[in-house]
């Protein structure tokens, strides 16, 4: 089913809508919850001024325009859905709907972005990693599918997007630009990236990329008691502070996220700052461990978590979905060659699937403990 609807008047313009500072852009819009991945779900406030910022700056971003064809993923309880329902409408471009349960699998989302003939989507990385094993394999004088040449931009949020796997996407879809978008539920999007191709390569790491020109962002540095204080001037590593239209109450809003900013000015994801936790003494972020683990040939999707061992204490345990051939010894060997032997997980346990949350991303609380 393919709808197309008018683009609505910009907030702020002639019609009386108020401007960016106006009453009524400031008046509440609705109320989403987070996912709930690492908690229980909380209700956050999202504005007028808030949805304008995002939307008009995702237009620009990627040059929405009416000949453009947006893949509807999300279900207007996620932020996602900011993208795909207000910004398609608001540029004039036409909205493609495809059924809830074509996300079920790679094979019928391969089948509905063939059919509706997209040219821009926006989902998570684990959706993509989907369509991407969906797609014919390379044989013998048969090159390996590729997404239809209509895909010219596709953006993705919500999870880190391993390296290696980006960069199978990229092959599948070569005439497409790639942005990576980050943000919590509480200031939408706040950064993003522009994924330089030629880099993927032997990479470990994607960069979140730099402030929207709507958010400022900051850096507070972390005692020993992760309370924060002193911001971080140029390179350094602390909890990612936001403010702006599309902050809950404007900010200054404490992410509760680790990031770097680098030398280069990129900032870099670096884990939640309550998933934090002392094996044998050692502080350990279990997200630094599952990129280790993402990082093997054989694994498609990874996840850590501490668990209570009746001998030894807090212990970390890891989850993996393979695409190959490997057993924990030699995950743990994979591990042993990159990390400090404190963070090397007790057990690796293999799964067909890792649990997700209705947004798609990885559920830790179903994850067995």
């Amino acid at each position: 089913r393919v709808l197309r609807g008018a683009a609505p008047a910009r907030a702020g313009g002639d019609d009386g809508a108020g401007g960016e500072g106006g009453a009524e852009a400031q008046e509440l819009a609705c109320i989403l919850h987070t996912s709930g991945s690492t908690g229980e779900p909380k209700p956050v406030p999202i504005t007028w001024a808030g949805l304008d910022a995002f939307t008009a700056f995702c237009i620009d971003l990627v040059g929405l325009a009416p000949a453009d064809r947006v893949l509807r993923v999300a279900e207007l309880v996620f932020d996602l859905a900011w993208f795909d329902h207000l910004a398609t409408l608001r540029a004039g471009a036409t909205l493609a709907t495809m059924a809830r349960r074509d996300l079920a699998s790679g094979r019928a989302l391969r089948d509905a972005v063939a059919a509706l003939a997209p040219t821009v989507i926006y989902g998570v990385p684990s959706m993509f990693m989907k369509l991407v094993a969906a797609l014919p394999a390379a044989g013998p004088g048969a090159p390996a599918g590729a997404l239809s040449p209509p895909v010219r931009a596709i953006l993705f949020a919500g999870e880190v997007f391993p390296p290696r796997e980006l960069a199978a996407l990229a092959a599948r879809a070569p005439g497409a630009a790639l942005y990576n978008l980050y943000g919590p539920t509480e200031t939408n999007v706040c950064t993003f990236h522009r994924v330089d191709r030629a880099a993927l390569d032997g990479v470990s790491e994607v960069p979140i990329g730099v402030a929207c020109p709507y958010a400022a962002c900051a850096l507070l540095a972390l005692d020993a008691d992760e309370e924060g204080g002193r911001a971080i001037e140029g390179p350094g590593t602390g909890e990612l502070v936001v403010s702006g239209p599309t902050t809950v109450g404007g900010g200054p809003y404490r992410t509760r996220d680790r990031v770097e900013r680098k030398a280069d000015g990129l900032f870099y994801f670096r884990g939640r700052i309550d998933r934090m936790v002392k094996i044998r003494g050692y502080r350990v972020e279990p997200g630094e461990v599952e990129a280790a683990l993402a990082a093997h040939p054989a694994v498609r999707q990874a996840a850590v978590i501490a668990v209570e061992d009746a001998r030894f204490g807090k212990t970390l345990r890891g989850f993996v979905a393979l695409a190959g051939d490997a057993d924990e010894r030699a995950l743990r060997m994979h591990l042993a060659e990159r990390l400090p032997p404190y963070m090397v997980p007790e057990t690796i346990v293999t799964m067909d699937e890792l649990p997700r949350t209705p947004t798609g991303k990885i559920d830790y609380r179903a994850l067995p403990g």
